[in-house]
Formats: C-alpha cells, structure tokens, sequence
C-alpha cells in the first residue's frame, strides 16, 4: 500500500510528512533519515503503520540501494542480517543472524531492537576468510517491523554502529509440506522488479552431525521447484530444510527474509 495524502498523520508538519515529502522528491536517503527519527519517538500503532508502508515503497526504488549512504569501513568487507522462520511439524521458531565478512577479528556483536531490547550480543563465530557469523535459534516472536541498533566491534577498538529498518514480517508462511520430498510454495502478491527473484534452498543434513554441516545443498532461483531431486546418498535417516529466501539491501548492508520447513526423512523418501 502507498501513504496517501488523506492519511490524518500526513496533515501535520512532523517528521512522518518529511518522510513522505523527501520520497516523493526521490530523495530516499533523506526520506530514510526522517523515518529513523519517527520511529524514535514512540510512534503510534497508525503511524507505525504508516512508517512501515513508506519503507516498503522506498524498498522499491532499487531494493534498498539508496535507503541508507552509510558506507561500510574499510576493515568490514560485508554484512547481512538474516530474519528466518522456520516450521517444523509441530511449531514455528523465528531466528535471527548477522554474518559477513572482515579483515579483523569481530570481537562482538549487538543487534537491539530500538530503545533497548537486545537481541542478539556474543562474540560471533569465526571462520576461514574473515567470514563471521551470529545467531540466535529461539527469540519468543519474529522480530517485529521498526528501528534497530546494529554495533559491530572488532580488534584494534574498531567499531561499527548503524541504524537498521526491518519491514513487518510475513503473516503468513507461503510454503509448507506435500510429503517427504514435495513442498507447495505460495505466491507473495506481486513481485518486486527492483528486488531479486525469491531463492529456494534445499539441504540434507545428518541427523547426527551436531555441527548442521549439509550433506547436499542447492540454491534455485526463477522457477521455484517444489520437490525435491534424486539424491545419491547412503543409507540413513536424515534432516531435511526447504526454504523461500527473500533479499533486499539497505545501503551496503544486505538483509534476508526467510521462511523454512524441516523435517526428519528416511533414505527411502530422498
């Protein structure tokens, strides 16, 4: 939905009428700077509607690309933010997770959802390459739509802190199982052309590898498939994950919308 101009908070001067002007001037990064001010003063559930619209509809410029002229420093090469959703056969558990890559060691990690709800804060795990990563596998609810904190820190008292926007997550998950190896996917609206196509992510893993190292993975976009190949693999029981992946930046920092299934399958139904 687009703000309209009818809209009660649009007849006031305020910052959520900044935010809407300066997009429409196609000044985005000033338009994302007003929506960052709005959602520090407590806005109200109508204005937090509102504010969530308007980044949905500057999301659609160029996925986000221009939202925010925050470079990265030089030591922190990339960063992506990952919202997961993940159901099993019995419940949905929300993630969330930061990773990227750096030229230093990444000492910690805080992601706070604006004034002062922490959700993520740990030393992330370092890999080959400079590649970081940090998650968190149970939160009680998906993070919610609104302004986050993020601080990166890294050896030599380097840091990094940005401000972050999350768009409302999904109501609804759009894919959900047929059987072992078949899945259904429901279309999301239209899709965004500015954006790139939705990914599908399917991995095998070994019930008893403790590490959730796969097996077998492959990534497909454009048309998604709904079941899933012939695998050559021994015999065993195995944990399967399927999942939609959305993606969108906001300046130089990537952020991913997901939404999982899993389930344990035997050899016979691979």
């Amino acid at each position: 939905m687009v703000p309209t101009a009818t809209a009660k908070w649009f007849m006031n001067q305020d910052l959520f009428t900044v935010a809407h002007q300066k997009l429409l001037e196609g000044k985005t990064n000033e338009s994302f700077g007003s929506m960052v001010q709005a959602w520090q003063q407590s806005p109200s559930a109508e204005q937090q509607n509102n504010l969530n619209e308007l980044l949905q509809l500057a999301i659609t410029e160029d996925c986000g690309h221009s939202l925010d002229r925050t470079a990265l420093p030089s030591w922190l090469t990339s960063v992506v933010i990952q919202r997961e959703m993940v159901q099993n056969q019995n419940q949905i558990l929300p993630r969330l997770a930061i990773n990227g890559t750096a030229e230093r060691r990444i000492t910690e990690i805080k992601f706070i959802h604006w004034p002062d709800q922490v959700i993520l804060s740990a030393t992330p795990k370092l890999n080959n390459g400079g590649y970081f990563s940090l998650e968190t596998r149970r939160l009680e609810k998906a993070s919610s739509e609104g302004l986050y904190q993020l601080v990166i820190n890294g050896d030599g008292d380097v840091s990094f802190k940005t401000w972050v926007l999350l768009t409302r997550p999904q109501s609804k998950q759009r894919i959900g199982w047929i059987d072992s190896r078949s899945w259904r996917i429901e279309r999301n609206g239209l899709p965004d052309r500015a954006c790139p196509s939705p990914v599908l992510s399917m991995n095998v893993y070994d019930l008893e590898d403790t590490s959730w190292t796969p097996l077998w993975t492959e990534n497909v976009d454009g048309k998604l498939p709904t079941t899933l190949p012939k695998l050559d693999l021994p015999d065993g029981r195995y944990w399967l994950s399927v999942g939609v992946i959305e993606s969108r930046w906001q300046g130089e920092i990537g952020i991913l919308d997901i939404q999982s299934i899993t389930r344990p399958v035997d050899h016979s139904g691979l």
